[in-house]
Parts: C-alpha cells; structure tokens; sequence
C-alpha cells in the first residue's frame, strides 16, 4: 500500500509491504543534485496504547507517542513533537473528481455509490458533501466544487461506477 507523508514541508511517498510478521516501508529520497536513492527499513509495531507505538526499526527499538491533529497527526520521538500528514494517494483520487473544471462531479476510481447526500434542485455550499462513493472498502464523501444548484443526478444509490463517471452536476 502506498501513502504520501509529508513531515516538515518535504513529502515522500511511502510503500507499506507486509514481510513475514513486519512491514517494509521503502521510499525515494531525492537529495539537491538530483540524485536518487532508496531507503528501505523493517518495522515491527506494537501499540501498547492508542497513543503510543513501540517500533522495532531495522536493529534499533524506538518509542513514539502519536495523537491526531486538525492536519494529521503530531508525532514524539524522544522529545521532539512534529506533524505529520499522511494521505492515501486512493483517498486522494477520488477527492480529486470532485474538483474538476465546473459544477461536474466525476469519480477517478472505480466504486459503487452507497449514498447520494442530496437531490434534484437542491442549493449547495462548495465543500458540501454531495455523495458518498466506495472503492477499495473505503467510504469516501465527495463534494461540491462550486456553490449552485443540484441540475443533474446521473447515478442512483448502490450503482457501480468506472473510473471517470459522471456522478452530478451542480449548476452557479
């Protein structure tokens, strides 16, 4: 699986691998010439307590402290708090289709709509949910790009969806 994680402005994406009872993390580091390399660590997780982690990185055991945040999560290590955003590039896409030029709003995945959160002729905010679609086992609202009227419904609940659907249009 793979995440976006931005820690103190630099953001990376993140491949989570199961290896026998561990997981794998590998990204790409870019440093100022250009140059790439992989880094790759094994990390055993134990979670004493929903606020605190007990990794096992590579040969080094480390203690973490993590809450969440209005941005993500602030995370401790050995005194030193810092934010952290995590992003499911899946999570992502599908947000993406709801800020497409104008009032359409259209799918990047393929999913099934559990839920349409509004109806014909109904007055929207920009940002309001509109409808709910899920893909990979994960419910994700998708909402308005523009303030205006509900002139459109093209999908009805329980409906399967492809990548690129048309799901409705909010006209200004």
């Amino acid at each position: 699986m793979k995440y976006e994680v931005t820690i103190r402005e630099t953001t990376r994406v993140v491949t989570i691998e199961p290896e026998g009872a561990c997981y794998r993390l590998t990204w790409t580091e870019t440093d100022l010439d250009g140059e790439e390399s992989v880094e790759s660590h094994l990390v055993d997780l134990l979670r004493p307590s929903p606020e605190a982690f007990h990794m096992l990185i590579d040969d080094g055991s480390w203690e973490a402290g993590c809450v969440p945040s209005a941005d993500g999560y602030l995370v401790d290590v050995v005194g030193v708090t810092t934010s952290v955003a995590v992003v499911d590039p899946r999570r992502k896409a599908l947000r993406l289709g709801a800020a497409n030029a104008g009032g359409l709003l259209s799918t990047q995945m393929p999913g099934r709509v559990v839920r349409l959160l509004v109806a014909l002729g109904d007055a929207v905010k920009k940002g309001q949910p509109l409808v709910v679609v899920e893909a990979m086992k994960m419910e994700n609202e998708l909402k308005s790009p523009i303030d205006g009227k509900v002139a459109e419904i093209c999908v009805a609940e329980g409906t399967t969806v492809e990548s690129g659907a048309r799901l409705l249009r909010v006209d200004p």
